[in-house]
């Protein structure tokens, strides 16, 4: 007996499930009862549900229908092999072979012309998984063309096919025509090499299985094995094939199938208003002369289900086709709120005439929420899941579902916002993420895939580390996190960039390789790079001693890897890819660190092989395709493992996913993104004849937000990106979104209540609008900056603010000289390191990717700086070792520059000979200075004196830096009466350029070293705001009348971005961002103080 029951509310299917199981117990109580389910998500619900109301829910299998049917395939038709040739999988490799040898067939020339003569095994590949899938669906969907296919009555078929063909597609028959061609004939050459490969075994597929066993059901067979009964449950659509199954297995035992069905009158014939409107059109254009062209009175019922239920509208036809025995049972949603008035005018198939909504006040049942960037609706899903739970202390989290169209897109912003709050928060909301596939939710497998797409990588130095950085990986090699952070500037500091062979491109060596890099490490374990070059390499300096150890760790990885990429840049034979990938693993990947994921990675590898093997594929096969079947294999994982915890569930949109929850949420509800859509498969013929029943994503999701608005209970959340974040363009919500809210407007009895129900949020979390209404937010720890904003003041405490001074408990102080250097030459900097321990300039160096193809200007200088100290004639030698050190170009572009640079080492060489002749005194300081009643005593040493003057110098252009440096040292030694005069010489664009200062009176320098020292003191409590660089600019804008703190602080801001060699632009930057009041009367003073007599030196020096 086939029993179809009907209700509108899965609850009341669980009951009438739960009745039944106490009404008619299985005799046998070892016997299993049998429910087919749609989705493991279904299963686990229901066998929630069960437990609950049995306390034990045990003995119950969950198969999914094509498994189960399959099963029974097996069971009664003993010649069906273990392995189904006609897998989709084992097709592909079928297909792979044969392909090419039909390829002359003026039938393929279609194909031929995609393929070429010699085809790409990629492109070969993919167009063979895509005729596989379409053949695969055939099978499912349109057997008796499968069947017909293999007799000779196919050529009749296709001629018929041809004249059935609609209007509309009469214009492409003959590109309709070669395509069954070539399709007929591809099966059946997949066909006789199946009958080859088993030539003593009759072959089956899902086609001839399927008549075979209906007509063994329908001739008075009773199959063996078969259970007691089948139950059917949250089921919303189903192959008519299997459908057919087990209508016919209803002779022998019971089927029980439970329908949502979301009205309770008959709806299988309802008309889309979309249809009606295409309809319409059509009579009114071929039909001109009639005066009535078009039926009004065709009616589409509710407009809603009518346009989004035809996925469950074409499995109720197909159930009334049956002829079962119906039980209804229907209860109109209870309540007032708008939710519950659409509910209920679906059930009652409300025609749109009489369809009418009541909004009441505070009715938030229905809402629409428009956001900027997935992250803010994911915080605006907070903050109003927070509220929902204040209103209703009943409310939990595992009452409330999220399902998004992509969970793996929005995975990121979930964890990011829900997991920052700690379970003593009051704001802290359990939540669990099911629905994520295995290559993305776990980085050991997605790095093991990446690495089948290294064939054509170039190896940088970031995919390389990032791929070390996994666990599994990282602990095979014994790298702790420490180590690999050593590793990380070790990359930067070596030269590596990108390569993994040195002699990848020969005869010229690639310096900023990685093999070049690892050689350096380990041969500077004995060597340091003063050695000079050995065997074409040069020592690293940081890698001596204990250190030497972490360089073999880290070449072992590296010969591993490289090991790897000399097999992955080959095409191999299946068998030895197995061998390849299994030892990759066990070479690679520490087993302890994740054991199950490894077994799961080598069980994946032999059933990828076995498959090819299966199918006698005789070729070598690329890395990339290898890749490519392991990823697959590996999605096919269940992955909702982590749905109905009893957290808040977030998963993806799923047929039957929509199970009653109180409160259902829909993110992403984009035009872009939802419904979702494949493209369309040129040659697939079921387009051109499509049936009840056939399968469309577009369709699939329409009915998916059916279920989700039958499914809620209290409240139905929609989001969606409603707001470009760059220009603030607007944005159109899915056609679905837009087809609800056209129904409401059309159907409230005021329009304008609709704008209650729609709310835009700002771009930030912490605009202050966020906590104004009608918004509102729970992110307190924004507030501050909020109300700042309202209040239209600076969001944060000025900077400015005192510290306590450091102890001293002796009368005199002493300063170190250098500390006053660093003070005077970047007193923000000097703040902000000495005084707050913070080092904004930390691991400042930069991993670079790319090809060296010129000099940087730091690297030319460093470069310069290693030619100037050391002897002309090893000039040449010192750039052979930077191009070993990978700073330089490849092959002669490395000597481009030489001459240039070396013509500049010898200037200055010159200009400075007269100093280098003679050997330089080094001057102790220990200046005494009355300060306020404090003896404060700096000491110090200052080098580079010549006979009474004090001169350095550098290979390069003369910095501020330098000339304040210049300045102190003048002063200090001035003070002492040790000098006359003061120089600094420096180089540039091939050109000296030289500072120069006279001899100073001794009271006056000592006065100004007193102006330096005493604002020394005062900054190791509270930050000197001076600038230090730029002199001359800040001497102009101080000496206009009409300047002021808007014109100081644009300069001040203008200089920072400008200077990207200033050490203290992050300081200043820092600095400026939180503080909005500049003294600017005191900046101006205390530049005259420090600067006056220095640039009154300056100019009287330029002049002279």
């Amino acid at each position: 007996m086939f029993t179809v029951y009907y209700a509108n509310q899965l609850e009341n299917q669980k009951h009438l499930l739960v009745r039944l199981l106490e009404v008619q117990p299985l005799q046998d109580p070892f016997a299993e009862n049998v429910i087919l389910v749609q989705s493991p998500g279904m299963a686990q619900w229901l066998q929630l549900q069960l437990a609950e109301h049995f306390s034990i829910a045990a003995n119950f299998a969950f198969p999914m229908p094509s498994s189960f049917i399959w099963k029974l395939y097996k069971q009664n038709i003993a010649e069906i092999s273990e392995q189904n040739p006609f897998n989709k999988s084992a097709m592909v490799w079928r297909l792979m072979r044969i392909i090419p040898t039909l390829l002359h067939l003026p039938a393929f020339s279609r194909l031929n012309d995609y393929l070429g003569s010699a085809p790409e095994q990629n492109k070969l590949f993919y167009l063979a998984e895509k005729i596989a899938d379409l053949f695969d669906q055939y099978l499912v969907y349109r057997p008796e063309w499968i069947n017909q296919w293999q007799t000779a009555d196919w050529q009749q078929m296709t001629t018929s096919f041809v004249q059935q063909l609609s209007p509309r597609f009469k214009p492409i028959a003959d590109n309709i025509m070669n395509d069954i061609s070539w399709q007929v004939l591809l099966w059946q050459a997949l066909v006789a090499d199946i009958q080859q490969h088993y030539p003593e075994q009759q072959i089956w597929h899902r086609a001839n299985l399927y008549q075979t066993f209906l007509e063994q059901l329908q001739q008075g067979y009773c199959p063996k094995n078969l259970p007691t009964r089948i139950i059917v449950f949250g089921i919303s659509a189903m192959p008519p094939m299997f459908l057919s199954i087990l209508s016919a297995l209803s002779q022998y035992i019971d089927i029980h199938l439970f329908f949502n069905s979301p009205s309770r009158y008959y709806w299988g014939d309802l008309i889309d208003h979309r249809y009606l409107e295409k309809l319409k059109q059509k009579i009114q254009t071929e039909s001109k002369e009639m005066q009535t062209p078009y039926d009004e009175t065709l009616a589409v019922g509710n407009p809603l289900l009518a346009s989004w239920g035809k996925l469950g509208r074409d499995f109720l036809y197909q159930l009334t086709q049956l002829e079962p025995n119906d039980i209804e049972v229907y209860n109109a949603p209870e309540g007032g709120q708008l939710l519950q008035q659409l509910q209920r005018q679906i059930l009652e198939l409300t025609p749109t005439a009489s369809a009418i909504l009541q909004y009441q006040e505070g009715d938030n049942s229905i809402t629409l929420h428009v956001c900027h960037s997935p992250m803010r609706e994911v915080e605006v899903l907070r903050d109003n899941l927070l509220a929902m739970f204040e209103q209703d202390p009943t409310l939990t989290p595992k009452d409330i579902v999220v399902m998004v169209a992509d969970i793996d897109r929005y995975t990121p912003y979930i964890q990011a916002v829900f997991s920052q709050y700690q379970e003593e928060d009051k704001r802290y909301i359990p939540f669990s993420i099911s629905d994520r596939k295995v290559t993305e939710s776990d980085v050991l497998i997605a790095t093991f895939l990446q690495l089948f797409t290294l064939k054509e990588s170039r190896f940088s130095s970031d995919i390389v580390l990032s791929i070390l950085d996994v666990p599994a990986i990282r602990q095979c090699f014994e790298i702790d996190l420490g180590e690999l952070q050593t590793i990380r500037d070790w990359v930067t500091q070596s030269g590596i960039r990108f390569g993994l062979d040195k002699y990848d491109q020969e005869p010229v060596p690639n310096y900023n390789a990685w093999q070049n890099g690892v050689e350096r490490m380990l041969l500077g374990y004995a060597l340091k790079s003063e050695s000079g070059i050995w065997q074409d390499a040069i020592g690293f300096d940081y890698s001596e001693g204990l250190q030497g150890k972490l360089a073999g760790k880290l070449a072992h990885f590296f010969h591993a890897l490289q090991q790897w990429q000399q097999k992955a840049s080959q095409n191999l034979m299946a068998e030895e890819w197995r061998i390849a990938i299994l030892q990759l693993i066990d070479t690679l990947f520490n087993v302890g660190e994740q054991p199950i994921v490894i077994a799961l990675l080598k069980q994946t590898v032999h059933q990828v092989i076995d498959i090819i093997n299966e199918a006698d594929y005789p070729q070598t096969i690329d890395t990339e395709i290898i890749g490519e079947l392991l990823q697959q294999k590996l999605n096919e994982q269940d992955n909702s493992l982590h749905f109905l915890l009893g957290k808040l569930n977030f998963c993806t949109l799923l047929p039957m996913r929509a199970i009653p929850f109180k409160v259902i949420c829909l993110l992403g509800m984009n035009d872009v993104d939802f419904p979702r859509q494949l493209p369309n498969n040129s040659f697939d013929l079921m387009q051109y004849q499509t049936q009840k029943g056939d399968r469309s994503r577009r369709e699939d999701d329409c009915y998916l937000f059916l279920e989700a608005l039958l499914s809620a209970r209290q409240k139905l959340y929609i989001s969606y990106v409603g707001y470009s974040i760059v220009d603030n363009t607007e944005y159109e919500p899915s056609v679905l979104v837009n087809q609800l809210w056209d129904y409401m407007a059309d159907h409230l009895s005021h329009p304008d209540d609709l704008k209650q129900l729609r709310f835009s949020y700002p771009m930030t979390v912490f605009s202050e609008h966020n906590f104004l209404a009608p918004h509102f937010s729970y992110a307190q720890e924004w507030l501050p900056i909020a109300q700042a904003q309202q209040q239209q003041q600076h969001p944060l405490r000025e900077f400015d603010q005192t510290l306590l001074q450091p102890e001293n408990g002796s009368h005199q102080l002493i300063v170190e000289l250098d500390d006053l250097q660093q003070f005077v030459i970047a007193p923000i900097k000097y703040f902000f390191e000495q005084r707050l321990g913070v080092y904004l300039n930390e691991n400042e160096q930069e991993r670079v990717e790319s090809e060296v193809f010129e000099l940087t200007a730091l690297a030319q200088y460093q470069l310069k700086q290693r030619l100037f100290e050391n002897e002309p004639q090893n000039s040449t030698l010192e750039f052979e070792k930077a191009q070993r050190e990978g700073m330089l170009p490849r092959a002669e572009f490395a000597f481009l520059q030489q001459e240039e640079l070396e013509q500049s080492c010898d200037l200055l060489r010159q200009a400075t000979a007269q100093y280098q002749q003679q050997a330089a005194d080094s001057v102790m300081v220990d200046v005494t200075f009355e300060l306020d009643g404090q003896e404060v005593r700096l000491q110090g040493q200052i080098d580079h004196n010549y006979q009474q003057q004090y001169v350095d110098w550098r290979i390069g252009k003369i910095r501020d830096q330098d000339v304040l440096k210049l300045w102190l040292n003048h002063l200090i030694l001035s003070a002492m009466g040790q000098v006359t005069d003061s120089r600094f010489i420096g180089i540039n664009k091939g050109n000296i350029e030289t500072t120069t200062f006279s001899a100073i009176d001794q009271n006056k320098a000592m006065a100004q070293v007193a102006i330096y020292l005493q604002d020394f003191l005062q900054a190791q409590g509270q930050i000197c705001i001076l600038p230090t660089t730029d002199f001359q600019q800040y001497q102009k804008l101080f000496a206009e009348e009409n300047s002021g703190e808007a014109q100081l602080y644009r300069q001040l801001m203008e200089q920072q971005s400008s200077n990207e060699f200033d050490k203290s632009q992050p300081y200043w930057q820092r600095l400026l961002v939180q503080t909005k009041n500049l003294d600017y009367a005191a900046i101006k003073q205390r530049f005259t103080d420090w600067f006056a007599q220095m640039l009154e030196q300056l100019e009287d020096n330029a002049t002279s």
